[in-house]
């Protein structure tokens, strides 16, 4: 039998980061909506309020008068300027991007680093740890971890790259162990999409919504599902590779091994390749592409056909996974809103949950920074869950 001591301990620190993350992510919030949202008692409320307030991770300020209510005006709490902060790397196919956050999300100090066209996994780890250094020596504040949201499947226990396709002949990548005896605060490793989606649980859409669906299309096609406001992983801590699902088995062999993957027929460089080919342009980011659409009847025709294909195998996901709720974020928030529209009615048509509820499609507000805020949450993350601690 466990001693009560330690469940009394874990119970209070599992209060605390609730409490913690309820005014972190609540862009200032009361006293009376923290007991409402977290259904503690007032005295314990006030213990962990008080504590927060005594070690300057929070501040408490007069909330704007309103003579329409009669009483005390109450306080509003948000996180001090004087707390600790988090550092987050973003590890894409082209650049290496690095902030400094406070627990709200807000921006103190950012950087990125662009990749050289014979980068190898030494190279690129080097830089990582230079950018880290970096963004450390920028503050006096107590950084609390390194989280790191990077491409490629992550074994996320050892965070480790386990695979990656097109990434300058890398497969693996061993980060935490290059990253970790090299710094004395913690340091935490997982896939981009992942990362994306827990910076939408905590500070986007998950304020809303317990269960979605996260989508990011850039080089490839991935996914993240966030379930009862839990995001899902495996064994290894990845889940959701959309992208290597067939839509067409007799298709062309995909780097994976598999064939007929989607992100052959709606990544971001294949809608880029196929426009230009068709409409004679030479058109080179996706955003580019993407306006070109609007104005381009042949390239907006093309694109309906590859959004087809999309809505089609995120049906198959979908019907799995029974979630109504499609987030679009990385690059996937430069598709025009009437192809957002066109994938969402075919999924309403399609779904195998049609007749009981309407699947929704949002843009992310974090544009085609999500899995760089996601960095940032990874860390974050761990604070609000209690395993990591102020």
């Amino acid at each position: 039998m466990k001693k009560s001591g330690l469940n009394l301990i874990g119970v209070k620190e599992y209060n605390r980061a609730l409490i913690l993350q309820l005014i972190a992510t609540g862009n200032g919030t009361t006293r009376n909506s923290l007991a409402q949202r977290s259904k503690l008692t007032s005295m314990t409320l006030t213990n962990i309020t008080s504590e927060l307030l005594q070690q300057n991770i929070i501040v408490e300020s007069e909330a704007s008068s309103d003579s329409k209510n009669l009483g005390r005006t109450p306080k509003i709490l948000t996180i001090s300027p004087t707390s600790p902060v988090v550092a987050g790397i973003w590890i894409s196919k082209d650049f290496l991007f690095g902030i400094l956050s406070d627990l709200s999300l807000k921006l103190v100090a950012a950087k990125q680093e662009d990749f050289e066209e014979n980068e190898t996994s030494e190279s690129i780890l080097e830089k990582a740890y230079r950018l880290a250094e970096y963004l450390l020596h920028l503050t006096e504040r107590p950084v609390l971890g390194i989280g790191i949201s990077t491409i490629g499947v992550v074994d996320t226990i050892h965070g480790v790259i386990k695979n990656v396709t097109n990434f300058f002949n890398i497969k693996e990548m061993d980060i935490k162990s290059y990253m970790s005896p090299r710094f004395d605060i913690p340091v935490y490793v997982k896939n981009d999409m992942q990362a994306a989606a827990l910076c939408e649980m905590y500070y986007g859409i998950g304020q809303q919504k317990e269960n979605f669906l996260y989508i990011g299309i850039t080089n490839g096609i991935a996914s993240a599902i966030v379930s009862n406001k839990q995001l899902l992983n495996n064994l290894t801590g990845s889940c959701g590779e959309l992208g290597h699902t067939t839509i067409d088995f007799k298709g062309p062999k995909c780097n994976c091994g598999n064939r007929g993957c989607l992100e052959l027929y709606a990544s971001a460089p294949v809608i880029i390749h196929r426009i230009n080919e068709a409409c004679g342009t030479r058109l080179t980011t996706f955003k580019e592409t993407m306006e070109y659409c609007t104005t381009s009847v042949k390239a907006y025709s093309i694109l309906q056909n590859i959004s087809d294909q999309l809505a089609y195998a995120l049906n198959n996901l979908i019907n799995i996974i029974d979630i109504s709720t499609v987030v679009f974020g990385h690059s996937a928030v430069y598709f025009p809103d009437e192809i957002l529209a066109s994938i969402a009615y075919t999924l309403n048509q399609i779904s195998i949950f049609r007749n009981n509820r309407t699947i929704t499609l949002h843009k992310t507000k974090f544009e085609e920074n999500s899995p760089l805020y996601g960095s940032v949450c990874v860390i974050l993350d761990q604070l609000f869950t209690g395993n990591l601690t102020i």
